[in-house]
């Protein structure tokens, strides 16, 4: 299909340009639907058009699939026209259809069909969601050419006419047919000069065979589809490895590389990841499986390009990798292959405490009132959440969403939030316009076990929460303890007499409750600021409130989720500052906070 661009949206063709944030289906108008009944089917349409798809019909009626294509369903039929298919046949050296065997026939028509309607409308950036009967994915995309957009099919295949409705599915017709990759990922590998380091590294670590299977005799399903990441020879040159025998040498310290142990075979690893992943999977996923268990590739999206790896860890930026989206989204008969423009591989990484305030997500820091005094911004807004760092159970019309919000100054000692600010969570089990639960999304937790502390402003509300952390999936945990929002820290057997006093921490600790604001006794590392909160009186040090979750075993270095679900409650709303991750045998006292950003507290 073909649109022309005039001037009004010549500036909107350019967005369509930038990765994801183009929107193929932005094209409104679909044109070029010529046929509509329901009494006409995929085969019957061909056959009423024979001077497009005589040849088309003559391999479906050769291959033996006319019937099924004749019948009732619901199919999509990519339909190359008869200069597509004699331009097939001349490459293969044939002047007839009738030259190619049935069962020939029978894998282009499968290569060409998808068991579902899909009209142009969810084409997206990369693979289609169905995949075709002969099992690979089609690519789509949007070509740009004098003006003129065309919707196009693995990279070559315009589309002609799109959306031709008939009365079993969907025709979309195309000006060359389509031919499955023919090769694993593995050989598409060796047989490319650009990566001959990466394929002895491949052969040495015993994954060429494991990348090299086909579809079909694969002993493990999971591995039917792969993803491969790798780095081009000059790459590995640019990064100080000549050649294989020196990236084997730095890496491989066994002596073994088909040790899983090893470093070269925990490198090759850590480029293969399960699943059928092209750039659209990548930057819509926050991080890539790796075959080394418990670690990631993390994925970021900026601007037009791909970073792997591209992340900040305990406030310090680490920059990642390019992906060369000029040389990726190659598929293989049993994966897709990318290519990164610089050396990668595992990051070491020891457990260490994470400090999550909850209103460190990207999408609120990039407002202009974040942080701002006396500020308060909905989250839900339009019926859609504004950052993607939380989820809710629904969203409804009548929903009431979170919200966040500021302190003015100057601070109040009872309500003295961690960096000024927090989030006002409505929830409920029985008001159908409140959250049953909600999902936080973290920083990044090095795999390790942690204590889980969850910060709250006491409500008299008295809503019961329980904790758990990446609901849903095969690390799903649910911590032991409830936290009640109208417990304050007296709730641990500290009187208010002495519960200022830093001789209380102890007490507290042991009963599941901590204070992780600093008070007026502790000067922050500045060596001036005083906390806020008073020791010498009952009002205002037990408000802001640390409660003991549990114990989490992070398995997996990556960000994750953690829900917390109301058991009881329906008052004015939850209000949650911060979540601590601090490793088991590490100090869980400190460090403690000031509302002042970037003010700390540590151990005296």
């Amino acid at each position: 299909m073909k649109m022309k661009l005039n001037s009004h949206n010549a500036a909107f063709s350019v967005l369509l340009v930038v990765f994801m944030l183009f929107v193929i289906n932005a094209c409104k108008r679909e044109s070029f639907t010529i046929a509509t009944t329901d009494d006409v089917n995929i085969t019957g349409f061909l056959e009423k058009n024979p001077e497009k798809f005589s040849l088309f019909s003559e391999i479906l009626d050769r291959s033996g699939t006319k019937g099924y294509l004749a019948a009732y369903g619901k199919y999509t039929m990519f339909t190359p026209d008869n200069n597509a298919v004699n331009a097939w046949l001349k490459n293969l050296n044939k002047t007839a259809v009738s030259q190619l065997t049935p069962e020939e026939l029978k894998d282009v028509v499968r290569y060409h069909v998808l068991q579902d309607t899909v009209s142009t409308a969810k084409f997206t950036d990369g693979k289609l969601a169905q995949i075709t009967l002969y099992g690979q994915y089609l690519l789509t995309g949007v070509t740009f050419k004098e003006g003129t957009s065309s919707y196009v099919i693995n990279k070559e295949a315009l589309i002609t006419q799109s959306n031709v409705r008939v009365g079993n599915g969907i025709i979309h017709v195309l000006d060359h047919v389509l031919v499955p990759a023919s090769k694993t990922l593995a050989v598409s590998i060796e047989s490319n000069s650009r990566y001959s380091i990466f394929t002895q590294a491949m052969k040495e670590t015993g994954f060429y065979d494991s990348l090299n299977y086909v579809r079909a005799n694969i002993p493990d399903t999971t591995r039917r589809f792969q993803t491969v990441v790798l780095e081009s020879d000059s790459a590995l040159r640019a990064a100080g490895f000549a050649d294989y025998a020196s990236l084997k040498a730095k890496l491989s310290k066994t002596g073994n590389p088909k040790s899983h142990a090893d470093s070269l075979w925990m490198y090759v690893a850590y480029h293969i990841s399960p699943g059928a992943s092209y750039t659209a999977d990548i930057v819509s996923s926050p991080s890539l499986t790796t075959l080394v268990p418990g670690e990631i590739v993390t994925t970021k999206l900026s601007g037009t390009k791909i970073l792997l790896n591209d992340d900040e860890f305990n406030g310090v930026i680490e920059p990642g990798v390019e992906v060369n989206r000029t040389i990726s989204n190659v598929t293989a008969s049993n994966g897709v292959l990318h290519e990164s423009k610089s050396f990668y591989k595992i990051k070491p990484r020891v457990p260490t405490g994470v400090f999550f305030d909850l209103g460190d997500q990207p999408e609120l820091k990039a407002l202009a009132a974040w942080r701002v005094p006396g500020q308060s911004i909905s989250l839900l807004q339009n019926g859609k959440l504004i950052t993607s760092g939380i989820r809710l159970d629904q969203i409804r019309s009548n929903t009431i969403g979170p919200v966040y919000s500021t302190s003015t100054l100057p601070f109040d000692n009872t309500r003295a939030y961690a960096n000024r600010d927090l989030m006002n969570f409505n929830m409920s089990t029985s008001n159908n316009a409140r959250a049953v639960w909600i999902e936080l999304r973290t920083p990044m937790l090095v795999k390790g076990k942690y204590r889980v502390w969850i910060c709250y402003t006491y409500n008299v509300g008295n809503y019961l929460l329980q904790t758990a952390v990446d609901v849903g999936t095969s690390q799903e945990q649910v911590l032991p303890n409830l936290m009640d929002t109208g417990q304050q820290l007296t709730a641990s057997g500290v009187a208010d007499a002495n519960g200022g006093l830093p001789s209380a921490d102890g007490l507290m600790l042991t009963n599941g409750f901590k204070r992780y604001m600093g008070t007026t006794a502790e000067t922050a590392t500045d060596g001036v600021t005083k906390g806020v909160l008073p020791t010498n009186s009952s009002n205002g040090w037990k408000a802001m409130v640390g409660k003991l979750a549990g114990v989490v075993d992070i398995k997996t270095t990556d960000r994750h989720w953690v829900r917390l679900t109301c058991l009881r409650g329906n008052g004015n709303g939850v209000n949650l500052d911060m979540i601590h991750f601090i490793p088991v045998d590490d100090d869980q006292n400190y460090p403690r906070f000031h509302p002042t950003p970037g003010v700390i507290f540590k151990r005296p």
